[in-house]
């Protein structure tokens, strides 16, 4: 791969929306890199081109009949290319050449349903809770998360996972690969650096948003042999094909192995724009990329899809605290439209395992699940197998 040209990938690209190409991102990807690993211009100069990367009009470009700019440079057709060779690199010159290395449990599958976060409508913690629901069913869940980048109050999965579950988010390797093969559920924590130092970036050197929103739920540390299957929720920046094609490319390089995949956007009304980086079942409903053995299927999610009317938007966001309101939630003491939300993200992941012919079927065996009070027993049973030290890490 060539050396990144810093002033070139500003220049010509992100101050002009224009994504950049696979091999322009990989090479940006290594020198991130560099930056996390003490070199302070690399820092600085990466830090900068991937947070003027990370905006709507980059994500949405799409390409004219043109195929090179005015210096001779190749066009990408939209951002897949850009999204798939940061995470390429991130794969194969961070996860593979850490400490831990990826995660290789003992199980024939993992899934994960990570999301970008950022959402434009406060809601619980949907994806962790229906984690838990789609384990206690007997589906392998390799979680992936960070605690939450924004306002303070909010709970992201690793706030939620450590400071109401109590469970270790920065557990050793061989206990959450233990964890995944005798429960179903493990927890990785993206600023984990035993695993990947590129979420430093973000959370710790930057404290800005950056790429690193949509790098974090790709570059999960499951061996991407065994996970072949997932759910990945964006938010308003990127449209779910382009997530789907980025997945495309990164499956023809050789990095991942992905059978099946659901990129998903929920949205709370018809205008769709405020929404949520999981599946909705309010009115606006879920716009979906699904890659499935190689092709790209676009279709949209309804309410109805699970047996539901559409909810109403502002019953779904949490009452008091958001991170004692999602244990409610997985305690199944809290009814209605929360509880909808929740139970129609972990229908989706029994019926991407095959584990429901549909999605209302799914639904219906999700709260089952649920109201058994199964997921919150696998949970304590989790807590005691790595519980989270007053320590920290």
């Amino acid at each position: 791969m060539e050396n990144v040209n810093i002033k070139h990938v500003l220049k010509n690209h992100a101050y002009q929306n224009i994504p950049l190409t696979y091999e322009e991102a990989y090479a940006l990807g290594l020198y991130a890199l560099q930056g996390c690993n003490g070199n302070r211009l690399a820092q600085i100069q990466s830090v900068a081109a991937l947070s003027a990367l990370h905006n709507y009009a980059t994500y949405k470009w799409v390409r004219s009949q043109k195929a090179e700019d005015l210096h001779g440079h190749r066009l990408p057709a939209n951002a897949a290319e850009q999204i798939a060779g940061v995470c390429a690199a991130i794969f194969e010159a961070d996860i593979r050449r850490s400490r831990y290395g990826f995660l290789t449990p003992k199980v024939s599958m993992v899934m994960d349903n990570c999301g970008m976060g950022g959402d434009l409508v406060v809601t619980p913690n949907v994806s962790t809770v229906a984690a838990f629901i789609a384990a206690a069913m007997g589906i392998s869940m390799g979680k992936h998360g960070s605690p939450a980048n924004a306002d303070q109050g909010r709970y992201g999965s690793s706030d939620f996972v450590a400071l109401i579950c109590n469970i270790n988010e920065y557990s050793k390797r061989n206990e959450v690969e233990l964890a995944i093969e005798q429960f179903g559920f493990g927890y990785t924590e993206a600023l984990d650096t035993n695993y990947k130092v590129i979420h430093l970036q973000t959370h710790e050197i930057a404290q800005l948003p950056h790429m690193n929103d949509i790098i974090g739920p790709i570059t999960n540390p499951i061996d991407p042999r065994i996970m072949t299957r997932r759910v990945i929720g964006v938010n308003h920046l990127v449209k779910p094909r382009v997530v789907a094609e980025a997945l495309q490319v990164l499956n023809e390089r050789g990095v991942t192995f992905f059978e099946r995949v659901l990129v998903v956007r929920g949205f709370i009304d018809k205008h769709h724009y405020r929404g949520m980086d999981e599946v909705s079942v309010c009115a606006g409903g879920t716009m979906v990329a699904e890659l499935r053995h190689g092709k790209i299927h676009e279709y949209e999610l309804e309410a109805r899809d699970f047996g539901l009317d559409p909810i109403d938007a502002d019953a779904i966001t949490p009452i008091g605290d958001k991170g004692q309101f999602s244990l409610a939630l997985l305690k199944g003491d809290i009814q209605g439209a929360a509880r909808d939300l929740v139970v129609a993200n972990a229908a989706v992941l029994l019926w991407l395992a095959e584990k429901a012919a549909t999605f209302e079927e799914g639904f219906k065996l999700s709260m089952e699940c649920l109201m058994s009070g199964q997921p919150y027993e696998l949970m304590q049973k989790i807590q005691q197998f790595m519980p989270k030290k007053m320590s920290g890490k």
